[in-house]
């Protein structure tokens, strides 16, 4: 169906996914440009240096250092690609801390966006009560839904999906199936976030002196890891937005709209907010709406 004879559906979303979830895409974007980027580095780095190196080459004959004192931090090559690689390992870590938190600030902002929307799921009425109409005509911060969100984003994953379930009835295939997985992933996370890639508890211990060895995880894993956040969140994202957003976010944009436009004839012309809202939308950059498309919606919430 063209864009000009799209018609607008409430619990229908003419996108195929939540901006919620496109904030999450290019996040996720710019995390793997970056990484590529380390990859490629580190693949340059090493075949160039394959042509004529050896490992007991000062690291000077092969690198020059802004800071002089830095050369007296390696014996030799070898030396320094062991700090290189503890390196690559450590970016490893550092991707996947990265990653999790994206996918932890993805799930409170969705699963918010569509409790807003569809507040009815609370009490087993799904799609009965549009969250719309509490927005046009409620308080001006009508919605605390902050303890459904943590139960659905803090502590262990099994907690999670249980919560989840609880509020929304049902848990996608994906999250479902990936528990276990997604708590080596939480787990490993809070070991590079508090405790610098090692045991929590056991970097707790005020009776030692060596540091122990840092958490390995090798590029496969990490990518692997980058896979399955990735579709978890947009397993959660086709649920979420199919049975409980639909086009709330594009009422939430208009409510917006509306409210900041001047009180004058001219601005309650149907014609004139048509328009508007067609132009609107093109400008913040999401998926464009033919005029039958944002005439329908303004309708719609105009008889809320």
């Amino acid at each position: 169906m063209s864009r000009s004879q799209l018609r607008f559906e409430r619990w229908k979303s003419r996108e195929l996914s939540s901006w919620t979830f496109q904030v999450f895409q290019k996040h996720n974007r710019e995390l793997s440009r970056m990484y590529i980027a380390h990859i490629a580095a580190h693949s340059y780095v090493y075949t160039n240096l394959g042509k004529s190196a050896k490992w007991d080459d000062g690291v000077t004959k092969h690198f020059s250092f802004s800071d002089p004192t830095h050369e007296n931090s390696f014996e030799n090559l070898r030396s320094w690609s062991d700090s290189f690689n503890s390196f690559d390992n450590w970016i490893n870590l550092n991707s996947v801390m990265a990653m999790a938190s994206n996918l932890e600030t993805y799930m409170a902002t969705v699963i918010k966006l569509a409790l807003e929307s569809d507040v009815g799921v609370l009490y087993g009425a799904n799609r009965k009560i549009d969250g719309a109409s509490i927005l046009k005509h409620g308080k001006s911060q009508p919605f605390d839904f902050e303890d459904k969100v943590i139960s659905c984003t803090k502590g262990e994953w099994g907690s999670r999906v249980a919560a989840y379930e609880r509020v929304f009835g049902k848990v996608p295939g994906k999250l479902k199936d990936n528990v276990s997985t997604l708590e080596k992933i939480r787990n490993l996370r809070n070991r590079v976030g508090h405790s610098f890639g090692r045991d929590i508890e056991k970097s707790r211990n005020h009776d030692v002196i060596d540091i122990m060895p840092i958490e390995k995880l090798q590029r496969e894993n990490t990518i692997e890891y980058q896979s399955l956040i990735y579709a978890v969140a947009k397993d959660i994202d086709r649920h979420l937005l199919e049975n409980h957003i639909g086009e709330y976010q594009t009422l939430y944009f208009y409510h917006k709209l509306a409210s900041d436009l001047p009180d004058t004839d001219h601005n309650k012309n149907h014609k004139v907010r048509v328009n508007l809202l067609k132009k609107e939308l093109g400008r913040f950059g999401a998926y464009k709406a033919g005029k039958n498309f944002c005439s329908g919606l303004i309708e719609y919430y105009e008889q809320l």
